[in-house]
C-alpha cells in the first residue's frame, strides 16, 4: 500500500504559504483553465464598465500579474501578500510592449489592509478570487471603497461555495486551500458589499461546474449534448443566472464624495 505524502504546505506562515502558490502554480501564465477563463471574463467586464476608455486600476492580491496583462488601462497598480508573486510580475511585466497612452504597470509586495490609502482614487479597483482568505472581509471592502473615485466601480469576484463543494477532484498530492478565512455566500457577499458604502450594480454567478449532488444532473454531459450548441448555451446562462457558477461575480460603484 503506498503511504501518503503530507502537504506541509498547512503548517506555513501566510506570506510563505502564498510564495510557495505563485512560484509553483502562477509563474507561467495560461496553465490553468479554470483561471483563464475567469480572467477573460474579468478584461471583458473591465472593456464593458470602460465603455473604450482607459481607466486607472487598482488590483488587490494580483499574484503574479497574470490579470493586469490582459487589459487595457491608462495607469495600473497591483498589491500582493507575496513579494515572489509581485517579482514575477515585475519580470513578466519588463519584456511586454507599453500600450500607446499607458504608463507602465507598477507592482508591490504589501498587505491591503495595512497599505496607506492612495493620493489619487482609482477608477477600478479589482479583487479577484481573494477575499475569502482575507482575514477582516468588512475592512477590506471599506478600504477599497475609499480607493475609489466617485462613481468609480468595484469588480469583485469570488468562490461560490455551493458549487466549490460539489466538484469532484482528482485525488494525489495537492496544495490545501490555503490561508482561507470563510467562503462567502452571495447574500453575506452583498450585505459586505452595501456595508461599505457601495452600491450594488450586477450580481451574477460564472462558468458553471459542479459534478456531485444535484449538480451531477445539471451539468451532465448527455444533457448538455442533447441540447445542441445553441441549447446548451441557453442552458449555461440559465445556469448562471440561478447561481449555479463556480464564481460569483459582483460590480458595484461608488457615489459621494471622493473619501469617507
Amino acid at each position: 500500500m503506498q503511504s501518503q505524502t503530507i502537504d506541509q504546505s498547512r503548517e506555513m506562515e501566510e506570506k510563505n504559504w502564498w510564495d510557495l502558490w505563485n512560484t509553483s502554480y502562477r509563474a507561467q501564465d495560461s496553465v490553468d483553465p479554470t483561471s483563464t477563463e475567469l480572467f477573460a471574463h474579468v478584461a471583458d467586464l473591465i472593456q464593458k464598465i470602460s465603455s473604450g476608455s482607459k481607466p486607472r486600476l487598482l488590483e488587490v492580491a494580483c499574484g503574479t500579474g497574470t490579470l493586469s496583462r490582459t487589459l487595457g488601462f491608462s495607469t495600473y497598480h497591483g498589491l500582493d501578500l507575496s513579494a515572489a508573486a509581485v517579482e514575477i510580475a515585475r519580470q513578466k511585466a519588463a519584456l511586454l510592449p507599453l500600450p500607446e497612452g499607458a504608463a507602465p504597470a507598477t507592482y508591490e509586495a504589501a498587505d491591503f489592509l495595512d497599505w496607506p490609502l492612495p493620493k489619487e482614487p482609482f477608477d477600478v479597483v479589482l479583487f479577484v478570487d481573494a477575499i475569502a482568505c482575507i482575514r477582516d472581509q468588512q475592512v477590506v471592502l471599506e478600504k477599497i471603497a475609499r480607493s475609489l473615485d466617485v462613481n468609480g466601480h468595484l469588480v469583485l469576484t469570488t468562490v461560490n461555495p455551493f458549487v466549490y463543494n460539489r466538484i469532484r477532484r482528482a485525488g494525489g498530492v495537492r496544495l490545501e486551500n490555503g490561508p482561507v478565512s470563510h467562503y462567502l455566500k452571495r447574500s453575506e457577499l452583498h450585505a459586505l458589499v452595501k456595508r461599505a458604502g457601495l452600491k450594488m450594480e450586477r450580481s451574477f454567478s460564472i462558468m458553471p461546474r459542479g459534478n456531485m449532488g444535484i449538480l451531477r444532473f445539471v451539468n451532465a454531459r448527455r444533457l448538455n449534448d442533447l441540447c445542441g450548441v445553441r441549447g446548451a448555451d441557453i442552458l449555461r446562462r440559465l445556469k448562471e443566472m440561478a447561481g449555479l457558477g463556480q464564481y460569483n461575480v459582483v460590480v458595484a460603484r461608488k457615489s459621494g464624495s471622493s473619501r469617507h
